[in-house]
């Protein structure tokens, strides 16, 4: 669809329909799904490039870290952070802060405490992977007040990178 309406529509509109069309699926549900990491996601992230590539078109062995940046474009990967951040900051309340649990005073006390877990499953839970990734922001994006603030401060945290993995912003 977007190569064919490439030749008629200005890229404007190509990018809006991108985000109509495509951009919309990949954030439905993507606080269930998002989590299933592994060949899924891989897949997703290699069909978002190849349409990605479509609207600037640009040959398929094009890099496609500096096209998300110049369109303004979150990953899916990006998008998946982004939803879980963003939950975890939102429900605040269900969640304990290192310095509730911990008696004695640290660097990390503002963090937020991630329960024991034995399984897989529950390491990829919205909670315990929204918490594991909140806790990898800085220190002042976590201070700041207002959530439309803070989200706006986050998605050009992520826009700026165009994460492909999890580990990625991890390492970061």
């Amino acid at each position: 669809m977007i190569k064919s309406l490439k030749v008629v529509l200005s890229p404007n509109l190509i990018r809006n329909i991108y985000f109509i069309k495509f951009h919309s699926l990949l954030r439905l549900g993507i606080l269930f799904w998002g989590g299933a990491g592994g060949e899924l996601t891989a897949r997703i992230l290699r069909i978002q490039k190849r349409v990605i590539r479509s609207m600037v078109g640009v040959s398929a062995r094009t890099s496609c870290r500096q096209l998300f940046e110049e369109l303004n474009t979150p990953t899916l990967v990006s998008l998946y952070i982004m939803q879980f951040i963003c939950y975890v900051r939102k429900h605040h309340q269900f969640v304990d802060l290192n310095s509730n649990i911990l008696a004695h005073n640290t660097r990390r006390r503002m963090d937020i405490h991630i329960q024991p877990h034995n399984t897989d499953l529950c390491n990829r839970s919205v909670i315990n992977m929204g918490a594991k990734l909140y806790n990898k922001l800085p220190g002042y994006k976590k201070e700041i007040d207002s959530y439309k603030t803070f989200k706006k401060e986050l998605k050009s945290l992520l826009l700026l990178h165009s994460f492909y993995s999890v580990e990625e912003f991890v390492a970061l």
